[in-house]
């Protein structure tokens, strides 16, 4: 079949997008993406073209210049998006590189758009033996999708078919011209030593090698499937809900599964599904420690064992027989002291809400104290406090703990003293001795988000 027929039928395959959008093209100016661009031409599909200027080459003014000039030949609109890849710390220069392009493609891509690249079939290959050197999992062996999620949308690879050679031929055939990148021969990088000197080697011993490697990948691909399948159904087994009392949550919950559901687990299958449980909440791939930390410090780990385990900005936790996924909060800005004078609402660092006192009738702080000048504290330890309603005053952290509050907010709950008088915890108690009576006019501490 010829290249233009099999490159449509590809792409007819994999997505089609929204009546009034287009495709938006990746166009670095390269050979891969030269002929993406042509193809869409030469079918007569409305595109746009984007290309990302890196800032890593002393020519990289030059490649926008090419890349303007060929998108005006073609009467495609182009934008040139300026991104910050250095080497980010934890990263490759290739990975930082990476993350830095596609951010910024996603970011501007509009609603119903959908992003195309031109990744083919030996850059399948090569990526297959990189996450094999890698001792990567299923998810890393099925290597790049034609067809994935990529935010709110998608993204396409609708020339993994087709060979390096093809495309080279098919361009020169065109009269195409293109820039090479001259950091595509620095074979200290990892993808262009496997290009240069490791795949011609298997290739002279095997022809078939890049094919093959490229089936390999699609057969991970579909076992993928199968394994997020079962997750699956495992996580709509294990999630769980829990009601909760308060009123100030520092550390918002993204999401919790019974703990005793997945203690029935084997390791292999709570692996997994913990891996697909932080992709579908998170939108973030966990690396396999992070897995077997959460496994083993976590599920595995005795009753009184509540390590913190952070990732990314989020931490998972154990609490009351579930598996928490929380958002971290910065605990400083949360707990330092502030006066507050009750007639005005009080805005609280770090939690985006404030208090405010409203009036009410039988229950309440003692309307006395809103003329008073009162200050906001945070649990430092040592605590007693007299709940109204009860016989006795306890420790703060037994009543905290009696509530079922988790332990990670009883330090960022807000406290309300007058002098050095605990008169109410926000949202759960007032002192009682500070409370009014039935029937008596008061007032309370209420919360509002901002």
């Amino acid at each position: 079949m010829p290249f233009l027929k099999r490159f449509q039928a590809s792409l007819e395959s994999l997505y089609k997008p929204p009546a009034n959008k287009k495709y938006v093209i990746a166009y670095s100016g390269g050979v891969d993406s030269l002929v993406l661009l042509y193809c869409f031409k030469e079918i007569n599909i409305a595109v746009r073209a984007v290309h990302v200027h890196h800032g890593l080459q002393t020519v990289a003014d030059d490649w926008v210049t090419h890349c303007q000039e060929t998108c005006e030949q073609f009467d495609i609109s182009l934008d040139v998006l300026y991104v910050d890849a250095k080497q980010k710390q934890g990263a490759s220069p290739e990975e930082s590189a990476r993350n830095a392009r596609y951010q910024s493609l996603q970011d501007n891509l509009t609603e119903g758009e959908c992003l195309v690249t031109a990744q083919h079939l030996n850059d399948q290959a090569e990526t297959l033996l990189l996450q094999l050197f890698r001792t990567a999992s299923t998810a890393g062996l099925s290597a790049m999708p034609a067809h994935r999620q990529f935010g709110d949308h998608v993204h396409l690879r609708p020339l993994l078919s087709f060979s390096r050679k093809e495309i080279e031929d098919f361009a020169n055939e065109n009269g195409l011209h293109w820039i090479e990148d001259p950091s595509n021969q620095d074979t200290s990088f990892d993808r262009n030593f496997l290009r240069k000197d490791v795949l011609p080697l298997l290739e002279n011993r095997w022809p078939e090698v890049v094919t093959q490697l490229s089936t390999v990948a699609g057969l991970q691909s579909n076992n993928l499937r199968v394994l997020e399948d079962m997750a699956a159904i495992d996580l709509a087994n294990a999630l769980t809900t829990q009601k909760n009392q308060l009123k100030v949550c520092v550390f918002e919950v993204m999401s919790m599964l019974s703990m005793e559901m997945l203690k029935q687990l084997s390791s292999p299958r709570l692996l997994n599904l913990l891996r697909y449980w932080i992709i579908v909440t998170l939108e973030r791939q966990p690396t396999r420690n992070l897995l077997e930390e959460i496994e083993k410090s976590l599920i595995g780990s005795q009753q009184d064992a509540n390590p913190d385990i952070v990732f990314s900005g989020y931490a998972f936790r154990k609490f009351q027989g579930n598996l928490y996924l929380l958002k971290t909060s910065d605990e400083s800005q949360v707990q330092k002291d502030l006066d507050w004078n009750p007639s005005a609402p009080l805005k609280l660092p770090g939690l985006n809400i404030q208090l405010k006192a409203i009036t009410s009738t039988g229950e309440g702080l003692d309307k006395k104290l809103l003329d008073e000048s009162l200050k906001v504290c945070f649990r430092k330890g040592g605590e007693k406090f007299h709940p109204a309603g009860r016989r006795h005053s306890q420790s703060l952290k037994k009543l905290l703990q009696e509530a079922n509050v988790p332990p990670w907010e009883r330090d960022v709950i807000p406290l309300v003293y007058f002098g050095d008088e605990l008169i109410a915890v926000v949202g759960l108690w007032v002192s009682k001795g500070f409370s009014v009576g039935d029937g008596e006019s008061g007032w309370v501490v209420d919360v509002e988000g901002l």
